[in-house]
């Protein structure tokens, strides 16, 4: 009922909708000199997740009849559209579980990845990027908990744990000790970080040195195994997988707060400078990269919902000596091995994602210190019409892309972020992307 109040008090004011045209897609990107681009498929999924996530906690029947519209548009152009980002969605989602074509869809998705495991092992476990692995292992451990809920098939709920173990299993396997990050990069900082492809070469970051700059520290691939291990460590308490979380974790504490100098107009624009040994924060000092992403929201909204899977699922720092050895870099603080201190220290960082992707919603005024229009690409601090309500990509980045604001905005209300008017806000960028006929 108060959630009800809060949006008509929003939404005072403001005319009924009109009967609107029928939708034929969303755009993918409005670029940095406000073309919108890519009209279609892809970019009505976007909208789609994204409106979604927000209906769930604003319930604004606006956002509800957009979503629902381009879902009608989705499953017409694709009937078993799901993919494993949606398939947790909707088991996270009141509002999509509602569906009965996304429930049948969920089944047969779901069915697809427990019998490529059966089949398949290996290309499952060894084959593909750390994200793939990752994502099927929280899916099929939320899966099982699911059906648990509902009374659901015995068979079936081993059948995804025995598969999520397996993959979690590799996951913590492939996680870099401190010996073999020196000896794979020269570069100790890598130790509790992932390989970005589960088997054979591990490839290359652009044109960057791989000493400083490793495959491995793509900032998502390291938020999504921290969560998918967190997540299974809370199903199967199996010490490994809260091992391998603690560790992951040490990447994501190094600051609760975005300092500017590390936007820049360098190549590629607003990434840090000599992120690899650049030292910030009191708990050993982490990457910027991992933390930020150039403070890119998505990244930051993905950071958040890696640290609340290892808050609620009550990950701890192993004291071992040996293990802090080989996995991690430094000397733990008390703030960071006393469990309770350690929690607490993540809801603050949580809590910092959720204001760091309020306060970064356009518009922004003109001294907004990570906008640094002196030194960075941005066309503006977004006050015109087509950028309000949505988010640059990043640091000295001025394109808009669905896929990164789908991102921010699915990881802002999964960390617990709850501010409607930003939603609502939110919500109407999200109309102006969608294209009807």
């Amino acid at each position: 009922m108060v959630r009800a109040l809060m949006v008509a008090a929003l939404l005072v004011g403001q005319p009924a909708p009109a009967q609107a045209a029928e939708v034929t897609g969303a755009y993918l990107q409005i670029t940095a000199d406000g073309v919108a681009t890519g009209r279609g498929f892809e970019g009505a999924a976007h909208a789609h997740a994204a409106l979604a996530a927000m209906y769930d906690v604003t319930g604004d029947p606006q956002q509800r009849r957009t979503a629902d519209e381009l879902l009608d548009y989705l499953l017409r152009r694709k009937p078993g559209h799901m993919s494993t980002d949606l398939a947790l969605q909707v088991l996270r989602s009141p509002y999509l579980q509602g569906d009965q074509r996304l429930r049948t869809n969920l089944e047969t998705y779901l069915t697809m990845v427990l019998d490529l495991y059966a089949e398949r092992p290996d290309t499952v476990l060894r084959s593909g990027d750390i994200r793939t692995l990752t994502g099927r292992a929280e899916l099929l451990v939320n899966y099982a908990e699911h059906l648990e809920r509902r009374s659901g098939d015995p068979a079936r709920i081993q059948s995804a744990d025995t598969a999520a173990r397996a993959m979690l299993d590799r996951v913590a396997a492939l996680q870099y000790t401190r010996q073999e990050a020196v000896a794979s990069f020269r570069n100790d900082r890598y130790a509790g970080a992932f390989p970005h492809f589960v088997a054979g070469d591990d490839g290359t970051m652009g044109n960057w040195d791989v000493e400083h700059w490793a495959p491995s520290m793509l900032s998502l691939d390291q938020y999504a195994a921290v969560r998918a291990l967190a997540t299974g460590y809370g199903r199967f308490h199996v010490a490994a997988y809260n091992d391998a979380a603690a560790s992951g974790t040490r990447h994501l504490l190094g600051t609760t707060r975005i300092d500017p100098e590390l936007i820049y107009a360098g190549a590629p624009a607003g990434f840090p400078l000599d992120g690899a040994t650049y030292e910030i924060g009191e708990e050993t000092g982490e990457h910027p990269y991992l933390i930020t992403y150039g403070w890119s929201p998505n990244a930051i909204a993905q950071l958040g919902t890696a640290l609340t899977a290892v808050r609620d699922h009550r990950v701890k720092v192993p004291h071992s000596a040996a293990w802090l050895a080989s996995y991690w870099r430094g000397t733990p603080p008390r703030s960071v091995l006393a469990p309770g201190l350690f929690w607490r220290g993540l809801d603050a960082k949580v809590t910092y994602t959720h204001r760091f992707i309020e306060a970064t919603q356009l518009a922004v005024a003109a001294d907004f210190p990570w906008l640094d229009l002196d030194r960075t690409t941005f066309p503006g601090t977004g006050e015109d019409p087509v950028r309000r309500g949505g988010w640059y990509d990043g640091s000295g980045r001025g394109a808009m892309s669905a896929v990164y604001s789908r991102l921010a905005m699915t990881g802002y209300v999964e960390s617990g972020g709850r501010d409607l008017a930003m939603l609502t806000r939110s919500g109407q960028w999200w109309e102006r992307m969608v294209v009807r006929a």
